[in-house]
This record gives structure tokens, sequence and C-alpha cells, in this order.
């Protein structure tokens, strides 16, 4: 029964239906073709160096509480947070999942989708010690009171933005905490008595939209070999007392066949360039198209600072591309206003081709 009552997927606030904790995406493709996506600032992923490292050795953090609420998503978006104020500042601090659950779209249902929270700590988020958000259920949560003063708080603290990345690759995401020593926001699905200190799947056919499936984010801190075998080392937000002191170990296995979704956070960074880049365009360019020519327009739009230079140059046409492509565009007037934002920065057709070539070719 206690399994049962701190599971995620289950939220009792005023008789609402059955929720879960790390709701299912319900956008429409559209919507998620604007979500900024690793692969398109990231070419190469660096090979990680993976060895056996004791659980003594693990990197820890406070471990969070979300006492049967459906705020697991609001809990891993606080310790993401948290673990980037202390890269940057040798100092851990605790926000609040409660600032961030109660802006919830689909309050006072439980659970709340990865986008969104994300969205979400863009805003802000206000402190632990302003807004207690552990050790409480859904209606807690939503009734605690955030003043302007802890809201205005909250406004020195937020994320820049957020790359989405692909799911079920246990060597990408030990990448990334590898090289940036960021968490990472990772999503399962699975049945109770599947979620154990390590994981394992008992139920093959197990559907993620199932009536009676769990699904739950916690937030990948650590990696390792464990037995040998390729392991992520995740903080879990059901409290010290469950798992191995809080944390749990998820083997490649059952992180192939049961992540459903991955994020984290990234703040890009924009400058001008210093060497102006030369480029002949001689096509049209599409959102969503892989192309040597897109690899060659990143890099221009690097130059014109509309693009981050923090970030590889791909080729890959994307979300965070648009924009800047629409950038480009305003700036020198290539369309009228309204014929650029119906556009929204998806095509490079002749005008911005000529312009491109007038000014880099």
């Amino acid at each position: 029964m206690a399994l049962m009552y701190h599971n995620c997927m289950f939220n009792f606030f005023k008789k609402q239906p059955k929720g879960t904790g790390a709701n299912i995406d319900t956008r429409s493709e559209q919507e998620k073709s604007k979500d900024y996506k690793f692969e398109e600032l990231v070419a190469n992923t660096i090979p990680v160096n993976w060895v056996e490292k004791p659980a003594s050795e693990w990197r820890k953090f406070p471990i969070f509480n979300q006492n049967g609420s459906g705020s697991c998503v609001a809990q891993t978006m606080a310790k993401l947070m948290g673990i980037m104020y202390w890269l940057k500042n040798g100092i851990y601090v605790h926000f609040s999942s409660a600032h961030i659950y109660q802006r919830r779209s689909n309050r006072p249902i439980g659970g709340m989708a990865g986008v969104e929270a994300f969205n979400i700590a863009r805003q802000g988020v206000t402190l632990e010690e302003l807004a207690p958000s552990q050790n409480l259920n859904d209606a807690q949560m939503d009734a605690v009171n955030v003043e302007d003063y802890k809201q205005k708080v909250g406004e020195i603290f937020k994320i820049g933005n957020f790359l989405v990345v692909p799911i079920g690759d246990i060597d990408t995401v030990a990448s990334i905490i590898q090289t940036t020593q960021k968490g990472v926001m990772v999503w399962f699905y699975f049945k109770n008595d599947e979620w154990t200190t390590r994981p394992t799947v008992k139920y093959p056919e197990l559907d993620v939209r199932g009536a009676t499936t769990a699904r739950h984010s916690v937030t990948a801190v650590d990696f390792a070999l464990v037995g040998g075998k390729k392991c992520l080392i995740i903080s879990d937000s059901w409290g010290s007392s469950y798992g191995q002191a809080g944390q749990r170990i998820i083997d490649e296995d059952f992180f192939k066949a049961r992540n459903f979704f991955v994020a984290y956070p990234m703040n890009f960074a924009f400058e001008e360039g210093t060497t102006k880049p030369k480029y002949t365009f001689s096509k049209d360019l599409n959102f969503e198209q892989t192309d040597p020519d897109i690899k060659a327009l990143q890099d221009i739009l690097k130059y014109e600072a509309f693009f981050p230079v923090n970030t590889n140059s791909t080729g890959y046409y994307g979300a965070v591309t648009a924009k800047a492509v629409l950038a480009f565009q305003q700036k020198y007037k290539v369309a009228s206003e309204a014929e650029l934002i119906q556009l929204a920065g998806r095509i490079v057709g002749v005008k911005t081709r000529e312009k491109l070539n007038e000014l880099y070719g």
C-alpha cells in the first residue's frame, strides 16, 4: 500500500478522475515541431566513459518527497534548477515544486506536461523556503500561497531554454551528464511492482497509455557501469526510504523499454561573429530538412547573432533555425511582415536566398 500511496499516478484532489504525474503529450504535431530538439543543436555526442562506480561515488542531491501528489514533473524541474545553481555557484538551492505545479494548465487535475514545466521554469521559480512543497498532496500544493514578493524573488531564478532529447538512448543521456554535469529529466512508465531499486520489465506488453499504468518523472544525476551493465543513477521524489536512499538504478534494458520523454535545460548564448562567412545558396531550404546548405545558413545566422553560438551547426532545420531565419527575414525586410509571420521562418525561399547571396555570396 505504501508504494501505491507514493506512486505519482494517483491524484485524489477534489474527486477528479485519476491522473498521472507525467502526463501524455496531447499537443498537435505542429505544436510539437516548435520544440527545440537536441539533434538540431548537437552534431555529435561525446563518447561516454563507462566505468564501474560504487554507490558511495554516485552524485547525490537532496531527495524530495511528493507524498502521493501528481507533482513528480514539478519536483524534477525544481531538482534540475537546483543542480544548475549548484554548478554555477557551488551552493545547492532548493526551488519550490509548488510554484511550478500551481501554474500547470490542467489544474486542478493532477500531473503535468514536460514541455510545460520547462516553459514555466523559463518564467522563474521561487525558493522552497518561501513556498514549501514537500510532503504535500495535490490540494495542499495548490493551496500554497505564493504572494507577489515571492513571485518577484522567483523572477531572479529562471532557465533560459531547454532541449528535447530522443528517447531510449542511454548513451546520449549519460553523455549530456558527463559533458554538462547537469541533471536530465527522464520519464518512465511501469507497473508498481516493476519500480524497484533497479527496475525490471515484468510486463512486456504494458501500454504507456494504459488506465493502470504509472507514468513518472525523475532526474538522472549520474551514470555508471553496475555489474557490467550501462546504468543511469536517478534521483526519485518518493522520499529517502524508497529505492537506495531515494535513488534508483536504471539499466539500459529498462531505459530502452520504458523511457518516453527526455529533456534538459540549456542557456543559449548569442553574439555577433567576427569572421564573416561566405557561401552561395542555390535552392530553397525547408523546415525539418537536413542539408549542408542549412549548416552554412546556421553559420551565417550565428554571425548575425540570431542563432546560439554555444551550439553546433548541424544542418538540421528545426525550431531554433526557423526562429533565427524569421529574425533575419525581418531585419532585412525580404517580404511583408504579414507574410513573414505566416511563414514563421520555416522556408528560405527566393527572396531570402537573394539577400543571403547579396550579403554572404
